[in-house]
């Protein structure tokens, strides 16, 4: 008898135990941070303890790392600030129902929460080896580099400024510094989003680097693609400006634009024009290169999930300086050529009409006087007596009649 006893006895106080813990179970409250649990050396960050039981207060505690003595067991309602943090507040937290008046009462614990401390050391790099812009089904790699030498790297995806995971890789020694890998894919939708990377020791895993740079991860392919056109046509002159158009009969929210594969600034809002397609403008200004574009559309909720790319654009850029000074050079030389011309035209017409006047002018006389006709012009040559000293042998009938008071001695040539 007395050994039944015993064992309904105990079977009664495990059933208890079991009722207990599934009642405990049932008010486990849930512990968050806000804006994050990654908080920056020398901000605040706020926790707050939830539950489905009608107690308005809450304990925390510190499950791992330093004890801080001003939150340990301090009662709180729903939300208490902690900061600004130093390392000392880096660990591993929990929160629990508490009721004054039944402080013996047994109360589930929350699950624990990670706060990390950032900032400690320098920021590493986040690198995309390609491009940041990854079609649907393809595989993508990150590259966390430092000239520091960590222990581990961690890659963080964020959505709307708030961590939604993070992920870690051990360093490897590369450049007299380190570095970490992280491959994703297929890539989907839930992989688009920005991305930083940090650096840590084993040591002391509740602190971090400074955040890296973020790296946005661009999801296409997701959407019908839309049609991409220029204004004045793909062909430029260097330092022109040009307005590329992206529309589309799909309502997209924003339009983006990229150039030889990377996104070239912020997305533009779409606009409803009045034949009912979306479009936006984006203006280029001065183009001094040539490149291919290609346009992508995206809705508001999803910013970093984009539509198929738009048939490529090439734009053509020329010389204008070098085309402008061969077209000023080409016209001088042509307007020369014509001032020439035109000077050998004129003075060509001017001598052929003093010869005509001149014809003109000997038949006239020649009609007026016959006789004329018959007259011989005799041309006369005069010699200096000093140098020509051979004697005259013209006869006196020939020598003309007047004679010239200078010194010289004429002779008569008769032109045939």
């Amino acid at each position: 008898m007395l050994s039944v006893l015993l064992n309904l006895m105990c079977t009664g106080f495990f059933l208890v135990l079991r009722m207990l813990a599934q009642a405990g179970s049932h008010d486990k409250p849930s512990l968050s941070a806000h804006p994050s649990p990654v908080v920056v050396l020398g901000q605040r960050v706020e926790l707050q303890c939830d539950s489905h039981s009608e107690s308005d207060f809450f304990k925390l505690y510190k499950e791992l790392g330093d004890p801080i003595p001003e939150v340990h067991e301090r009662p709180f309602r729903d939300k208490t600030l902690l900061g600004p943090v130093t390392r000392a507040h880096g660990g591993t937290y929990r929160c629990y129902n508490y009721n004054h008046q039944y402080s013996n009462e047994l109360s589930s614990h929350s699950d624990p929460l990670k706060i990390i401390i950032s900032g400690i050391y320098k920021k590493p790099f986040l690198l995309v080896p390609y491009s940041n812009l990854v079609k649907s089904g393809e595989k993508v790699t990150l590259e966390c580099h430092s000239e520091i030498m960590f222990d581990i790297f961690i890659l963080t995806s964020h959505r709307k400024r708030i961590i939604k995971e993070s992920c870690q890789h051990s360093a490897e020694s590369h450049l007299g510094g380190s570095r970490a890998k992280f491959s994703m894919g297929p890539v989907t939708r839930d992989h688009a989003g920005s991305y930083t990377c940090y650096g840590s020791y084993n040591q002391t895993p509740y602190e971090w680097s400074e955040s890296s740079d973020p790296v946005d991860i661009k999801i296409t392919g997701l959407y019908k693609k839309p049609s991409l056109s220029a204004f004045m046509g793909p062909v430029l002159m260097s330092g022109e400006n040009v307005t590329l158009v992206c529309s589309s009969d799909h309502p997209f929210d924003m339009f983006h634009l990229s150039g030889d594969g990377v996104p070239r600034g912020h997305g533009l809002p779409a606009v409803q024009s009045h034949n009912g397609t979306f479009q936006a403008t984006f203006p280029l200004c001065p183009v001094t290169q040539a490149g291919n574009y290609r346009c992508y559309g995206s809705f508001r909720n999803s910013s970093h999930a984009w539509s198929s790319p738009s048939d490529p654009l090439c734009l053509s850029v020329t010389d204008n300086h070098r085309n402008l000074h061969i077209l000023i050079g080409l016209s001088v030389t042509m307007v020369l050529v014509l001032l020439i011309v035109l000077l050998y035209s004129c003075c060509y017409a001017k001598k052929s009409k003093s010869r005509e006047q001149a014809n003109e002018c000997r038949l006239s006389l020649n009609r007026q006087d016959p006789e004329r006709e018959d007259v011989q012009e005799v041309t006369y040559l005069e010699f200096d007596q000093r140098t020509f000293k051979q004697k005259l042998t013209t006869p006196i009938s020939q020598i003309p009649k007047e004679f010239s008071t200078h010194p010289s001695v004429y002779m008569e040539i008769r032109k045939l």
